[in-house]
């Protein structure tokens, strides 16, 4: 995934130097509904505790891209922050971890290099389909009984989706986009801090409508 990931950098660095694209910057506007699933096999007792979590959330996201004349989009979009909801268990044992166990954590700094491939009109709508790399921190906002905490880690994801876009009828060179996509990220695999460390596995999957305002020049 990372090669995959070089490759798409590469390509927008040459779309970026090509005299005939033209260069858009905007907004986005996304509701992402995020699926996150995984297990802690605790200390001591070798426990397997399984777990799923899903939650929507709404977020703001700025990018640049060139767009060349037949179409072609690469660009570069960046989230700030993107939460991931937290979910809670109470447990209650002979191993000096009883209490409330909360699990929350955020993907932080999401950066996301990506492609529109255009494949003709359908109904009238300019269709494209998307293809992008994503890279995010997850960071871990636990808060646990036990006194354990998990380290953040950075993570890869990768995006396809479909979309239509076209200029809008008001004001110089503006134009929309709207897309749904589709994001499977890196599993997270991280042991504790406590010794014997506990280990935890996650699973996350994202699925986003996003619609962008931008401005061609």
């Amino acid at each position: 995934m990372k090669k995959l990931y070089s490759i798409l950098t590469s390509l927008i660095l040459l779309t970026f130097t090509s005299a005939k694209a033209e260069i858009g910057i905007g907004v986005t506007g996304a509701l992402h509904m995020l699926d996150v699933s995984g297990s802690e096999t605790t200390r001591q007792s070798s426990e397997v505790n399984r777990g799923s979590h899903e939650e929507d959330v709404g977020v703001a996201e700025v990018f640049v891209e060139a767009i060349a004349e037949n179409g072609w989009t690469v660009g570069f979009a960046y989230i700030p922050t993107r939460d991931m909801g937290s979910k809670s268990r109470s447990d209650s044992n002979s191993d000096g971890d009883t209490g409330t166990y909360k699990a929350q954590a955020e993907l932080d700094n999401v950066i996301q290099i990506y492609a529109d491939i255009p494949f003709g009109e359908v109904s009238g709508y300019n269709m494209y389909g998307k293809v992008g790399i994503q890279h995010a921190t997850i960071v871990t906002l636990e808060s646990l009984n036990s006194g354990s905490t998990y380290p953040d880690k950075d993570v890869y994801g990768f995006t396809v989706g479909l979309g239509t876009k076209g200029d809008l009828p008001y004001g110089d060179n503006m134009y929309y986009k709207a897309e749904v996509t589709y994001t499977d990220f890196e599993d997270y695999k991280q042991d504790s801090n406590s010794s014997p460390a506990n280990r935890v596995e996650a699973e996350l999957e994202d699925i986003a409508a996003k619609l962008s305002i931008g401005y061609k020049f």
